[in-house]
């Protein structure tokens, strides 16, 4: 990684870790999901959608990281299902209005959809 990206890196993870550990968590987690965000890009998505993912990015990375409650930063684990986690948080503390939980959602898709991309072409059929 260049220092203009481990730069951009810190500076997106930067409220979402309080030590060594959780930094290291933070890391991997918003090294992840810059690479789904580079998909996107390569998708050829509106720059209005993918700064409305980058966004949700954002929101799942910090709840990941505050309210995951893992050791370690697995995509497969954290991102094993379709239904978005954390949607009680986001409610909570992000928004709770039907467009925000909807876009919320759509995100979260798209990036256990990106995971199961990512563990068929590590796996083969």
């Amino acid at each position: 990684m260049s220092n203009e990206e481990n730069r951009k890196l810190e500076q997106f993870i930067q409220d979402w870790h309080w030590d060594e550990k959780s930094h290291k968590f933070a890391q991997e987690l918003g090294l992840y999901l810059f690479r789904f965000i580079d998909d996107l890009n390569k998708q050829g998505l509106s720059e209005k959608t993918v700064r409305k993912h980058t966004g949700n990015c954002w929101h799942i990375g910090i709840l990941e990281c505050q309210y995951g409650y893992k050791d370690r930063f697995s995509p497969n684990a954290a991102f094993n299902s379709p239904h978005a986690s954390h949607e009680y948080e986001f409610r909570r503390k992000m928004g709770d209005s039907k467009y925000a939980i909807d876009s919320y959602q759509s995100t979260w898709k798209k990036l256990y959809q990106y995971t199961q991309s990512l563990r068929h072409s590590q796996h083969g059929p």
